[in-house]
């Protein structure tokens, strides 16, 4: 069934494939595949072969010989053949997807030849903007808000370090779309990378593959979740693959297995299912793991990049986690990274900033889990305010920089100063607002499981620390005394005032059963002993870097 798959390929996306579809390169180099070699290619650097580049099907992996070419017995189950850059290089690219891949054009049975090239660059030390769960879909302005002023605000950060030296890449973690309305608004898969052209994306632009990228058309059945993948690798490639930048060794795995499982009556044009998934990693995926790692020392500093969170805290104080999924795949993935001694994991899907470290005696491993670039699907960007994720970090990227092989990284607000990393709050001017605002008070009465912090004692200061690590330090003062820190889980009172409220009582969504159950996330606060005196909150980092800020008191509660 996989090997007739291919056929159909080429007419997935109809005028948006070819728009999208990878350049074809040919080169004069020499080839002499032997018998049984179904996919065979050079990888060159300025006319010149590049011995020793790994090279695969996603099944099959091997490596081009002095001569620069490569030779594999591929049955085409996957529908391109990709190579992993080596350290030093780049691939070529003629837009914002760099040329690592080439989509196959004949049958398996049938011998094709697809060619690479390199550009040198040093990228020993380098840095990388992770973005995660963009989720364009032609509505609320997310498409001119996210190619206008969050572009703009990555070409600053890349500007200024191109101007150091370094060079920058981009991992979206997926869900860069929002399958729901692929038709409704005439907005797919495809259509992201348009954007990103057309706003003149400043880096190559690297991505996995989330749920909301499959096509929800797609009929459930065998081999669902690879045909619903089909428009998503037209336009951005395998669904898992590596690369090397610099002294790092960058892993692309996808860990949502399509269902659609059939829906009666679809809400939305075009929507043939439920859009359900599992979440999981393939065997075949783990068995080319297994086989590309093969060829990665155990000192190499591991990056891998996935949809969904690998783990997750039980208790929001750090002192337990668990894994996510629960599942054995995601217990075997574990296991094939043991040996490697420094490991990361980055993901999205969750629109929530969370940082699992491992126990060092466990593994060394830890899990970055990055809030989503368009906050809570930019609905309170789309009512005036700023872009807001529901666990109340602001819509942002992490960058990543890296020094050999060490390795660095800061959350960033799109809206708000780089540097800035928590909101503070007044708790006698927040229960003043819940009390007294008047939507506050109606969303209250129709949504009363949501708490209107009335039995906070007085003079309490809260902190919603952005991107929260065990091994940082907060400090509260007053008046210089350091005030004793607790971690609390309770709703966030800028996402309830600016999302909840404007959601439900100003679309007139009373009584949604979606909202009745409140959304709870981890918070810090401390008791000050006067309801005037200014507090001041400090946060350093594990690398010691101190951001710091004073809150003058009384201060009332505001949505900015």
């Amino acid at each position: 069934m996989k090997l007739l798959k291919l056929t159909f390929l080429t007419v997935a996306l109809g005028c948006a494939a070819a728009i999208n579809a990878q350049s074809v390169y040919k080169s004069t180099l020499p080839v002499r595949p032997g018998k049984g070699v179904t996919v065979a290619g050079t990888v060159e650097c300025d006319g010149k072969p590049v011995a020793g580049v790994t090279v695969s099907d996603g099944y099959e992996v091997t490596k081009t010989d002095k001569k620069g070419a490569y030779y594999l017995k591929s049955k085409k189950q996957n529908p391109q053949v990709f190579m992993t850059v080596p350290s030093g290089y780049e691939a070529v690219r003629e837009d914002v997807m760099p040329q690592f891949w080439a989509d196959f054009t004949l049958p398996a049975d049938q011998y094709e030849r697809h060619d690479f090239r390199l550009k040198r660059v040093d990228n020993k030390n380098h840095a990388v903007i992770f973005l995660a769960d963009i989720h364009l879909a032609n509505e609320r302005n997310d498409v001119d808000i996210f190619s206008g002023p969050y572009v703009d605000r990555i070409k600053e950060e890349v500007k200024a370090l191109n101007e150091a030296g370094v060079p920058v890449y981009t991992i979206n973690l997926g869900d860069g779309t929002w399958d729901l309305y692929w038709y409704a608004h005439e907005f797919g898969i495809g259509d992201l990378r348009t954007v990103l052209n057309v706003a003149d994306y400043p880096t190559a632009f690297y991505n996995v593959m989330g749920n909301h990228d499959n096509d929800g058309a797609t009929p459930p059945g065998e081999d669902v979740d690879y045909r619903a993948s089909l428009p998503y690798q037209k336009a951005f490639g395998p669904r898992y693959y590596s690369q090397n930048i610099g002294d790092v060794h960058y892993v692309f795995l996808d860990n949502i297995e399509y269902i659609n499982d059939p829906l009666e009556n679809p809400s939305y044009p075009g929507i043939t299912g439920r859009r359900n998934y599992h979440e999981n990693f393939t065997k075949e995926q783990l068995d080319w793991l297994r086989k590309d790692l093969a060829n990665v020392d155990y000192d190499t500093p591991i990056v891998v990049s996935m949809h969904c969170p690998l783990l997750r805290w039980r208790k929001n104080d750090g002192s337990a986690y668990r894994l996510k999924p629960e599942g054995e795949s995601s217990r075997e993935l574990l296991s094939i990274l043991k040996p490697y001694k420094d490991v990361h994991t980055f993901s999205g899907h969750s629109h929530r900033q969370c940082l699992v470290r491992m126990p060092e005696d466990e593994q060394n491993l830890m899990d970055h889990n990055i809030s989503g670039a368009c906050g809570a699907w930019w609905r309170t960007r789309a009512t005036g305010l700023k872009n807001l994720c529901p666990d109340g970090t602001p819509a942002g990227y992490e960058l990543m920089t890296v020094n050999g092989q060490d390795l660095k990284w800061q959350h960033k607000g799109f809206e708000y100063d780089p540097e800035k990393q928590f909101y503070v709050w007044d708790m006698n001017g927040v229960k003043d607002y819940f009390a007294n605002n008047r939507e506050m008070r109606a969303f209250l009465k129709n949504y009363p499981a949501w708490t209107d912090y009335s039995d906070v004692p007085d003079n309490y200061v809260y902190v919603n620390l952005w991107a929260w690590d065990p091994k940082g330090k907060l400090t509260i003062t007053e008046n210089g005394k350091e005030l004793p820190v607790e971690i609390v889980t309770e709703e966030n009172p800028l996402y309830v005032a600016s999302y909840m409220v404007r959601n439900t009582i100003w679309l007139n969504k009373v009584e949604n059963k979606g909202y009745q159950k409140p959304r709870k996330f981890q918070l810090f606060r401390a008791k000050a002993s006067t309801p005037d005196a200014p507090v001041t909150v400090s946060w350093t980092d594990c690398f010691g870097k101190e951001t710091k800020e004073t809150l003058s008191r009384p201060a009332p509660f505001t949505l900015e």
